[in-house]
């Protein structure tokens, strides 16, 4: 095994867990620094995870700063190997694989269960883990029986502890803020589509898009804040599509992953200025469809369809639509960081945060911080 190992196991290994240590780093440095990625831009699925509150340990630091930690560990005992085939090295470098595989598991379900989306980045950090442990494993398979045993228990104990360590120091939620110098142009509550009493004391203009499941996620909240803060809050429904095929603020190429939350848009606002009650059951209709294995945006064809029904005979307003949704597209672009951005984003006064928050009390406490920002 000794032989097997250094023509085969031990190159593989150490190539998988260079390029997961790479990775990690380069999305430790993302996430400390904002440094941009490579299709990691704004709406993306690499932004929706590395800006998930579920990227950081205790709320404040990131999980890949971990990773590397481990990696270099796994480098190390790997590297050792080549010159010294010790025993008590192999069963850490067993120990510490076991944990990195299952710890790979546990962040490949967050993204798929909690955040819905998938990083790129962190996908194939995740997959060169799992290979290296893989190998490790089956390198390990001359290990005695008891050597075996404490190796796979110990990695196994490990993981379970960092992951309710995880979870237990989750933050209510995690947000990407910022402040512009003046106040800046929030739609009129009382003629607008508002959810909460129109002239309630703060009026927060809504950014969403009708593709974004985070959105859908927000909107469901919004009426258990309007009744915490006792009607004191409104929110201003803006819809802001993550298209660039209307959103000048989104750069062009790649993959369209919003392609048609325009045309969503342009019937929500056209219906409102039609028929404000029509517009509701539109709004909540666009974020219903569920399927058996998650939800699905509306489509285009579809959303028209219903529009068309709701409108009977009646013309919407594709005027006033146009111009509210250019200046939904403004607040969207007076208030985007280059490079970290996204939506849903809650904008008051002078301030903005684009909150991640997966319930009600998260959202309502993301609430409470735009509201003391003064």
């Amino acid at each position: 095994m000794q032989e097997k190992y250094r023509k085969t196991y031990g190159p593989a290994m150490a190539l998988l867990c260079a390029v997961a240590l790479v990775l990690s780093v380069i999305l430790t440095l993302h996430s400390l620094s904002g440094m941009g990625l490579v299709g990691c831009g704004t709406g993306s699925s690499c932004d929706q995870v590395t800006a998930s509150r579920w990227s950081l340990v205790m709320g404040f630091l990131p999980v890949s700063s971990l990773a590397v930690g481990a990696y270099l560990a796994l480098l190390v005992c790997i590297v050792f190997l080549f010159f010294d085939y010790d025993t008590t090295v192999r069963k850490v470098l067993l120990t510490v694989s076991v944990t990195v595989s299952l710890c790979c598991l546990w962040f490949i379900g967050l993204q798929a269960v909690k955040v819905k989306a998938f990083c790129p980045y962190c996908m194939s950090a995740h997959a060169c883990g799992l290979l290296t442990a893989l190998l490790a494993i089956l390198s390990s398979r001359d290990l005695d029986g008891r050597s075996g045993r404490w190796a796979y228990g110990t990695g196994l104990l490990l993981a379970v502890v960092f992951a309710l360590f995880h979870g237990l120091t989750m933050p209510a939620y995690r947000a990407q803020a910022g402040r512009s110098d003046g106040r800046l142009p929030i739609p009129d509550a009382a003629v607008s589509p508002v959810v909460g009493p129109p002239h309630a004391r703060n009026a927060i203009a809504l950014l969403y898009d009708y593709r974004c499941s985070h959105c859908r996620t927000i909107h469901g909240f919004l009426d258990e804040a309007v009744a915490h803060f006792g009607g004191e809050v409104c929110f201003v429904l803006c819809p802001t599509p993550l298209s660039p095929a209307c959103n000048p603020y989104i750069p062009a190429g790649g993959e369209d992953r919003f392609a048609g939350s325009c045309e969503l848009a342009e019937l929500a606002m056209g219906l409102w200025a039609l028929d404000p009650e029509a517009f509701r059951s539109f709004d909540t209709w666009l974020f219903a469809a569920e399927g058996t294995d998650g939800w699905y945006p509306r489509s285009p064809e579809d959303a028209a369809e219903k529009a068309r029904t709701l409108a009977g005979n009646r013309t919407p307003d594709d005027a006033w639509a146009s111009a509210y949704l250019s200046g939904t597209l403004e607040l969207f672009g007076r208030t985007t960081a280059e490079g970290r951005s996204g939506i849903p984003r809650l904008v008051h006064g002078s301030s903005w945060i684009i909150p991640e928050a997966d319930t009600p009390e998260g959202f309502i406490r993301a609430i409470e911080d735009l509201l003391n920002e003064r």
